[in-house]
């Protein structure tokens, strides 16, 4: 009789998880919105990728929404879409497709329309549709950029680059010394007049500052300050040349032939600066293409929104740290687990973990005797087990109560299924993996009870390997398989209560 029991056990084990899998599976297929509560209509998309049946759709964050199929028709995309019938639609309506991850993850921004427009009709057509690309058009964008910088950056190595360059910037320096002391005896000539210069100069060097943030207008204004200032400069030095006159003695006549010289210099300054202003007003040149060029400036403001979206949904991943502890009963010693899961979104996360499990890793050695004992075979096969760390990777994904996981689970491949009940508050997880191990005769299968006592903190208790028959090392009588009943618990912490712990740790 006893030997029917673990059959029967297996046996009735199976066929309730049939049940479970199979229930599941018909929930997930029918899932969505029926057609007494949501509005049916469909879209034409050019790009449709990242799209898929039960992608969301949502109104300001909250899903209000669905996609229902996807279909070629000529060169683009046939969207069909319910929406909930609480939400009214018009004929102005506009969908717009959104990243919403950096897994190529869309979905879609519904705008229900004005009230002006009629009601939207069941079957029919959402016209206004908004197909936002992907990160391909930011690093392109990005990668004009690059080329209009380096072309100017290009520009100046040839303009200052080499011994010619080298002897310029000399001479331009030297100019500037000269003018810097013509300067200083003129303002003891003329301090009102080149006080006035000087604070024209002044609000010229405020605006400049504030170039980049300017729209065309304010380039062209700017631009046209600058030629009023010039042509004041001129009528301050031809009024200095009327004061110091063409005649003079000694050291007079040194100090004012000077300070004619310094005076045309400044003038072929300003003349200069005037040409340069001019053509930057103009569009001619690296400089005045950036700030005259519409196109390019829509394309970096673009590129710019792409990366403060980018960064937004960077910091915005949600990180949980915990450190589990449990007691397996017929092993008589504990199994410590730390984990760390990286939710990017709340339906969707990371899981690692690192375990210290006392069943240990088995491996086989092939040793070969040279010579072999009398009645032994020339290669013996070892099984070695001993302590070591295992490691998990997992991805996660959320539907309605149910949790999918997949990836390596204790260093093997393997799934699992979590079950959320009252609020998340308990939660029943199952994890099959070790589908290829040889010393197992079926796959490890565990279940495991979580229940959430207090905030961070929870209990836990299960049963693993459920089964496989009980099987001992003859030697350190460590078990290596078979069913094992444990229980224990934990505490887990998020990104907040890092950040607040932080500051109130001690430091070295």
């Amino acid at each position: 009789m006893k030997k029917l029991v673990t059959p029967f056990r297996v046996g009735l084990l199976v066929l309730i998880a049939g049940g479970v899998l199979f229930g599941f599976i018909l929930f997930t297929r029918k899932g969505g919105l029926g057609e007494d509560e949501a509005l049916q209509a469909y879209a034409y998309f050019r790009d449709a990728s990242g799209l898929g049946p039960k992608s969301r759709i949502q109104i300001a964050g909250l899903p209000v929404g669905e996609v229902e199929s996807i279909k070629l028709e000529g060169t683009r995309a046939r969207v069909t879409v319910r929406i909930r019938r609480d939400v009214t639609l018009y004929e102005d309506a506009t969908l717009a497709k959104r990243s919403e991850s950096l897994l190529g993850d869309y979905l879609l921004d519904l705008n229900p329309g004005t009230e002006m427009a009629p009601p939207l009709k069941e079957g029919a057509e959402i016209r206004r549709v908004v197909d936002v690309q992907g990160m391909e058009a930011v690093f392109a964008s990005l990668s004009q950029i690059t080329s209009d910088i380096q072309q100017v950056t290009g520009a100046l190595r040839d303009v200052l680059g080499g011994d010619k360059g080298a002897g310029s910037m000399e001479r331009i320096v030297e100019n500037l010394v000269r003018v810097s002391d013509a300067v200083d005896m003129t303002v003891r000539a003329s301090s009102e007049r080149l006080d006035a210069i000087l604070r024209n100069v002044e609000g010229v060097s405020s605006d400049v500052r504030g170039i980049t943030a300017s729209n065309e207008q304010s380039v062209n204004n700017i631009v046209d300050n600058i030629e009023v200032i010039t042509r004041d400069t001129r009528e301050v030095l031809a009024t200095v040349n009327k004061l110091v006159g063409n005649g003079g003695e000694g050291d007079l006549k040194d100090s004012v032939a000077s300070l004619k010289q310094t005076m045309s210099r400044l003038d072929n300054t300003l003349a200069n600066l005037e040409d340069v202003t001019t053509k930057v007003k103009n569009g001619e040149g690296p400089v005045g293409t950036l700030l005259t060029d519409k196109r390019l400036g829509q394309k970096l403001s673009e590129s710019m929104e792409d990366l403060s979206d980018f960064s937004s949904r960077l910091t915005g991943l949600q990180a949980e740290v915990g450190i589990q502890a449990t007691y397996l009963m017929e092993q008589g010693s504990s199994k410590n687990m730390l984990t760390l899961r990286l939710a990017p979104k709340p339906d969707k996360y990371y899981l690692l973990e690192l375990v210290d499990d006392p069943r240990g890793t088995t491996e086989t050695q092939y040793v070969q005797a040279n010579p072999p004992s009398s009645g032994e075979p020339v290669v013996q096969k070892q099984t070695i087990t001993k302590e070591s760390f295992k490691f998990s990777a997992q991805f996660a994904k959320r539907y309605y109560f149910t949790t999918l996981r997949f990836g390596i689970i204790e260093s093997t491949g393997g799934v699992g299924a979590d079950f959320h009940f009252f609020k998340d508050h308990l939660k029943l997880s199952v994890d099959a993996f070790n589908f290829s191990v040889a010393e197992l005769r079926y796959p490890r299968i565990r279940t495991s009870l979580r229940a959430q006592a207090f905030d961070r903190l929870f209990v836990v208790a299960g049963m693993d390997d459920i089964l496989n028959d009980p099987r001992r090392d003859t030697n350190t009588r460590r078990m290596l398989a078979g069913r094992d009943f444990f229980f224990g618990g934990g505490v887990y912490f998020t990104d907040d209560d890092l950040k607040a712990m932080l500051p109130v740790l001690p430091t070295p």
